[in-house]
């Protein structure tokens, strides 16, 4: 087992760079087979979610130089197959070499396949104007008309119905220029 290549691979793996190579992967149909470099790209800051991207701009490279995994049996101890380990240590291979073929391709000069992902979050609840959602009980929307007076016990049971903001995330363009 290398240790400083699955040491930087571990690294690289929780930055965002890395996930938007996995947003792309997900997003874009034509980026299969090539390996993703990605250019520019910017999160959604306040968004809890690692894959919501504002947008996500890059380069495909066609896939030239293949990864040598290391044997299973390298990870077979005792009869128990450490998969994990195994896993880990493949997708740090596949990390490496898609550097490195990207790296060899930008030498020569080759022109990778352009492509754009953009993506947008919004309240879905913004133009609702009722203060509570249309699934509660006609007591608890009665409270509407009044949003002043807090003094009716049915305001804690009210609570779970209040109409606020719903944010969703949703990909509006996928494509390669």
């Amino acid at each position: 087992m290398d240790d400083r290549l699955l040491k930087r691979y571990r690294e690289y793996a929780n930055t965002e760079e890395a996930f938007a190579v996995l947003f792309v992967k997900q997003h874009l149909t034509q980026a299969k087979g090539h390996w993703i470099d990605v250019v520019n790209f910017r999160r959604y800051e306040m968004s809890p979610e690692n894959m919501h991207f504002r947008f996500v701009v890059g380069g495909l490279y066609r896939r030239k130089i293949r990864p040598h995994y290391p044997p299973r049996s390298a990870y077979t101890i005792n009869g128990k197959f450490d998969e994990r380990g195994y896993y880990l240590m493949t997708r740090a291979v596949t990390w490496e070499t898609a550097h490195t073929d990207i790296e060899q391709q930008k030498a020569k000069k080759v022109q990778p396949l352009k492509f754009e992902v953009t993506g947008v979050s919004y309240d879905r609840n913004r133009d609702n104007k009722s203060f509570f959602r249309d699934d509660a009980p006609p007591e608890i929307k009665a409270l509407a008309n009044n949003l002043q007076d807090r003094t009716d016990p049915l305001w804690d049971k009210a609570m779970q119905y209040v109409n606020g903001p719903e944010f969703v995330y949703e990909v509006r363009k996928a494509k390669v220029l």
